[in-house]
């Protein structure tokens, strides 16, 4: 009798682990992975995704942290960002999705803050920088076309639906404004000229400096987005 009682429980306790839901609440399916569905779904995902799922070991996005980043930019620019974060991401406007041969086309508009201290020595356009102080960029719309590479993998009897790579672009659509303290060290009239230099001439300012930070940040988001991928069931996600 209590070889039949070890038995029953032990079928019971692997079908409710096999059976428990991974996906939070909020993640919905889609048949036949139609495109409308998937824009709204992802759209309405985003402002709980961006919080995290601590459940799962996964990192809130918004606001994202970053602690510490590093740049080597041209014009032996070299730029330190620390205690710093980036919001804006749960606002993220989704234009259009596209899913087709295990291959997911994304793309978002984005009005992005980013805020920290900074310590950067070098030269940046016309002008020979040493700052260190409070830095403060504001996006106002940053399109990001995102594909991602998909492919099933089996764990432990479990499929998932993996992503294998992912490659994106990004560009800015609107005005890019910057504010930074103390940019040439014991100098505020050389620092505010330099400052206004650099907002009036934001576009050539994003390549060289804006862009490769707001990229590291898309980084961080988009592994975020690959370790989900990695932790749900394909049955999940997929119809």
């Amino acid at each position: 009798m209590s070889y039949k009682i070890i038995i029953l429980t032990v079928f019971i306790s692997t079908f409710c682990r096999l059976s428990a839901k991974v996906a939070p609440d909020y993640i919905h399916i889609c048949p036949g992975l139609k495109s409308d569905c998937l824009k709204d779904n992802i759209q309405k995902t985003i402002p709980h995704f961006v919080k995290g799922v601590p459940n799962l070991g996964l990192i809130a996005t918004d606001p994202l942290q970053v602690d510490y980043l590093k740049l080597d930019l041209p014009g032996d620019l070299k730029i330190e960002f620390f205690n710093g974060n980036i919001t804006g991401v749960r606002k993220c406007i989704v234009d259009s999705v596209k899913y087709e041969d295990y291959t997911a086309d994304l793309t978002v508009n984005c009005e992005l803050v980013v805020k920290g201290k900074y310590k950067a020595r070098g030269k940046i356009l016309l002008f020979t920088i040493d700052g260190d102080g409070d830095a403060k960029i504001k996006i106002k719309s940053m399109i990001v076309n995102t594909k991602l590479f998909f492919e099933d993998k089996v764990r432990q009897g479990v499929t998932y639906h993996e992503i294998k790579n992912i490659k994106w672009t990004s560009r800015f659509g609107d005005k890019v404004s910057f504010v930074f303290t103390n940019l040439f060290k014991g100098n505020p009239e050389l620092s505010q000229t330099i400052l206004t230099f650099l907002n009036e001439n934001w576009e050539q300012v994003v390549d060289e400096f804006g862009k490769p930070m707001v990229n590291e940040a898309l980084k961080l988001t988009l592994n975020v987005v690959k370790k989900f991928f990695k932790k749900i069931p394909k049955n999940e996600l997929i119809a």
